[in-house]
This record gives structure tokens, sequence and C-alpha cells, in this order.
């Protein structure tokens, strides 16, 4: 078989360069390239032609799922083996990547050896996907209940927001290593769409998880009620400390192993 081409796509710095560094060294005679978000990675698909696609989910502007859809509309890539590398493994992300033509998924953080098995797999197999297996990822989601009838969610953890001289105690509704969501309870001083943030994460016993900066992305009304007293916030991160992600990311795995 000939040198494969991989296409990296995440807004990671450091996961781009990790993936790349595990690839390279592992794939013999690789040829690598990064595109760190999906409009990059788009502009490089259209660009060369690759053998497999390494793609996160969670991005600003063109999402993983979004890139994920245009690729298998475009005829050289209808076949094209694309896996996620996302933290993101809930029941629903994982049907709507099936419906979408997603081949595998690998799941932050991971081992090196695990993605390079699976990158050695599908080079090998091909990436044309199980139409019966996307038209059933479908007609489950077509079952699901409206987001707004489902149960709350609990919190993930505890975590301080932090605005120029405001403090904000707040439960960690989602949690992932680009961005958190939070809720807060409504005060005088309100926090500001674009304002600078750093958001300290802390486990439900009160231990440090991460100190991460970061910017507000989205304010929004937990209720549709002009008289809400709760809003949720998401915060996107800044941070490319790869101490910071580390931490931050193996507190992530226990989460979602509970």
């Amino acid at each position: 078989m000939a040198a494969p081409r991989v296409l990296i796509v995440d807004d990671a710095r450091f996961i781009r360069e990790h993936v790349t560094k595990i690839v390279t060294t592992a794939v013999q005679g690789a040829e690598v390239h990064a595109a760190e978000d999906g409009e990059a990675g788009r502009k490089l698909l259209t660009q060369n032609r690759y053998d497999i696609i390494l793609c996160d989910w969670e991005m600003p502007g063109m999402s993983g799922l979004e890139l994920l859809q245009w690729t298998r509309q475009q005829p050289a890539y209808q076949k094209t083996p694309y896996l996620m590398v996302t933290s993101r493994g809930e029941r629903d992300f994982v049907l709507k990547a099936v419906q979408a033509g997603v081949n595998d998924y690998i799941g932050k953080p991971f081992e090196a050896q695990q993605l390079v098995e699976k990158i050695n797999k599908w080079l090998e197999k091909g990436g044309e996907t199980d139409s019966t297996a996307r038209r059933r990822a479908a007609q489950m989601l077509a079952k699901e209940p409206d987001a707004a009838k489902k149960t709350a969610k609990k919190p993930k953890g505890l975590a301080q927001l932090r605005i120029g001289s405001a403090s904000y105690k707040c439960a960690v509704k989602d949690l992932t290593l680009q961005q958190v969501e939070v809720a807060i309870k409504r005060e005088s001083s309100l926090p500001v769409i674009l304002e600078q943030a750093v958001v300290d994460i802390e486990q439900v016993g009160g231990s440090s998880v991460a100190r991460m900066n970061g910017f507000i992305r989205s304010i929004e009304a937990h209720e549709p009620r002009p008289d809400c007293n709760f809003l949720n916030i998401k915060v996107y991160f800044a941070d490319n400390d790869p101490e910071k992600l580390e931490h931050l990311s193996r507190y992530i795995e226990k989460m979602r192993a509970r």
C-alpha cells in the first residue's frame, strides 16, 4: 500500500501535535496534514486527497459533525475512513455521527496504541459505511423526546466564574477540553458576551481540577421567562497549556464513567 495521507482536524494545538507525532511514528511513510478547525479542514480536503480523516467534534465555526456531513456529500470522500476523536461520547452524539456516516469513534483521552490500531484497521478496510446502521440511527434519533422535555442533567461538578472584579459560584452542566457550560444565579452584575473570563473548575468534593482562561461564548436564560433567576453560560477556553488540559482530560474521563 502506498504511503497514506492523513488529515487531523482539531482546534486544540497540543492534540494536533500529539496525534501527528503518534501517526508519523507508527504509520510508516504517512504524510500528515493538520487543520485548526472545520473550515480549515474543508479547505485542505478540497486541495488534497486524503486516505483517512481524524476529526474532533466540538470546534468553533464548522463542527466535526458538519465537516463529516460535508465530506460524505463529496464523491471523492464517500468511502474515505472518517474517525471522530472527541470527548463527546453521549448516546445522541454517537447516533448523529453514525447517521452522518462516521466509521469509528475514539474517546479522549486515548492510548496511542488504540489510535494506531484503529487507523491501521480502517486504512486496510476502507470507509464505506453501513446504510442500514445509518437509517437505524436516524430512526432512533427521531424517537427521542424534545430536549425541553428531557429530565435535567445533574451537575457534573462545581466552579467559580471570575470576570473582572466579579465572581460567581457555578454548577458545571457540561465540560469538554474546548469549553464549559455553567449555571449561575442571576445577580445585578452580569457577564457580557466575548468578555474575558477565568473558570476555576472543582470536583464536587471541593478539590481543584484546573483553572482555565477563556471568554464568554454565550449567555442564555435557564427558562424562557424574563424573571428567570438562573443563567446558562458557555465559556470557550483559550488555554493551550498541556498540563492543564491533561488534568482536565482525566477529570472528564472520570465524569463520563459515572
